[in-house]
Parts: C-alpha cells; sequence; structure tokens
C-alpha cells in the first residue's frame, strides 16, 4: 500500500508548486491546519490514490468513501493504515 501512496503523492507533486509539495513521510499532515494541502490539492491526491489501486488490480474506493473517513487521514501514516484495513475487509 505504501508504494501506492507513494505513487499517488508523487504524482500530486508534480502538479503543486515548490511551496506546497509533500514530503513522503508518515507523519506528513495530509488534513489539518499544519496541512500545505488545500481541498483541490486533496481531491487530487484521493483521484491519484483510487486510479493507482485500480491499476494495482485491488478494489477501488470511492471519492465518497475516503470523505467519510476523512478524520483517519490526517497523515500519510493514518492514510496508510486506513487503505490496509480498509482493502482487508474488503477481501474477507
Amino acid at each position: 500500500m505504501e508504494t501506492i501512496i507513494r505513487r499517488s503523492i508523487e504524482e500530486l507533486n508534480e502538479i503543486l508548486p515548490k511551496e506546497k509539495k509533500l514530503i513522503i513521510d508518515d507523519s506528513t499532515p495530509l488534513i489539518d491546519e499544519q496541512s500545505k494541502l488545500e481541498s483541490i490539492d486533496l481531491v487530487n491526491l484521493f483521484v491519484n490514490i483510487e486510479k493507482n489501486l485500480k491499476k494495482e488490480g485491488f478494489p477501488t474506493l470511492s471519492f465518497d468513501e475516503m470523505l467519510e473517513n476523512i478524520n483517519q487521514l490526517k497523515t500519510i501514516g493514518s492514510l496508510n493504515l486506513f487503505l490496509i484495513n480498509k482493502l482487508k475487509n474488503e477481501k474477507k
């Protein structure tokens, strides 16, 4: 899952200005007052994740599912845990 998240963030970083680029680290904030991202940046990140999950043959998560669980997506690390747990439950 880390590979998918890394690829998705790298794709987002390609379109972000230098001062908004994300450092790929578990503690990097995505959603809170310390985050560099605006709402449109989060939309782009979630779309990238959905696309990369599909590309790798994983069940996809809809944008709505991501928004419903936004409180679990505050950092890159919590996003990773959310995706691992969500996809683990999908396989059951």
